[in-house]
């Protein structure tokens, strides 16, 4: 790994130009932020392989279904989950690949610690 110092040689101009942009940040933060919540982390975990329905998500969780509704309403704001309708049931589901690998590489992170 390269070092950059204040007192030495800076690489700031070539760090500065490998940031992601504001924009980018800033969706990666709501990310982070749906993730700080361990309930919400649960509903991920169980929405790895299966689209879910509340109910169903609430027998699992042993919450209640609107405690499951707030949950995956804030999912659903920061982009992380959607749902499919059939017929009157709403089915949960992980909208993106990268969400399950992030998942992914979190709990490997923690098992190696």
């Amino acid at each position: 790994m390269k070092r950059s110092c204040c007192e030495g040689i800076s690489h700031i101009p070539i760090i500065r130009e490998s940031l992601p942009n504001s924009d980018d940040i800033i969706k990666m933060t709501y990310i982070f932020k749906a993730l700080s919540d361990p309930i919400r982390v649960k509903i991920l975990f169980a929405l790895r392989e299966y689209e879910i329905c509340v109910g169903e998500m609430s027998n699992l969780l042993e919450i209640s279904q609107s405690h499951v509704s707030h949950q995956l309403k804030i999912l659903r704001r920061y982009g992380i989950v959607d749902f499919n309708k059939d017929k009157k049931m709403s089915f949960y589901h992980i909208k993106d690949e990268h969400t399950n690998e992030l998942l992914k590489i979190a709990l490997g992170t923690i098992k190696k610690v």
